[in-house]
């Protein structure tokens, strides 16, 4: 059995482990929620839920191995004492938080509501990119050079995922 990465509590994974469990539930739950379309003749492999669903059974499953990883490891005896983050913790918890809200507000606050969806993934991706990638070129005396990547990686990143939707899955976008 492999060692988990340093600074790994098993606390921290029981917790992220419920979590992942949780979460891969819900997008289970919503594939299974969704439309089958079966009076347009779809079969069960062409249903628009499938791989939503099985990926979400496969968040499960795999936050299910990080539970049972975290019970061997003394989890739950653990849970009587105190526990706070390191530091190194709290900053990657903050940097997770930040992803989702982030994401969240692109999915559900920008993405349909008027806005382009092709623009609203170029500032995503921007922004989402200067957040996390331009501190450290800062560190390094590479601002500029950091700014033009995220510029060009934001733009090819929604042009190739708008083309993609539009032109191979004919799916039209927001």
């Amino acid at each position: 059995m492999t060692q988990p990465a340093q600074g790994s509590s098993a606390r921290a994974d029981f917790v992220a482990a419920l979590a992942w469990i949780a979460f891969g539930l819900a997008i289970l739950a919503g594939s299974l929620a969704m439309d089958r379309l079966e009076r347009f003749g779809a079969t069960f492999y062409t249903a628009p839920g499938l791989v939503p669903g099985i990926l979400g059974g496969l968040i499960a499953l795999l936050g299910a191995v990080l539970l049972v990883r975290s019970l061997r490891r003394g989890a739950v005896a653990g849970f009587a004492e105190p526990w706070l983050p390191s530091a190194e913790g709290r900053a990657t918890l903050a940097r997770t938080l930040l992803a989702i809200v982030l994401t969240l507000v692109y999915t559900l606050l920008l993405v349909g509501h008027g806005l382009p969806f092709w623009l609203v993934t170029v500032v995503f991706v921007f922004v989402f990119m200067l957040l996390f990638d331009l501190p450290e070129r800062r560190a390094h005396g590479q601002t500029t050079r950091g700014l033009v990547i995220a510029a060009l990686v934001a733009v090819a990143t929604s042009a190739i995922v708008t083309l993609v939707f539009e032109r191979v899955f004919l799916v039209r976008m927001p």
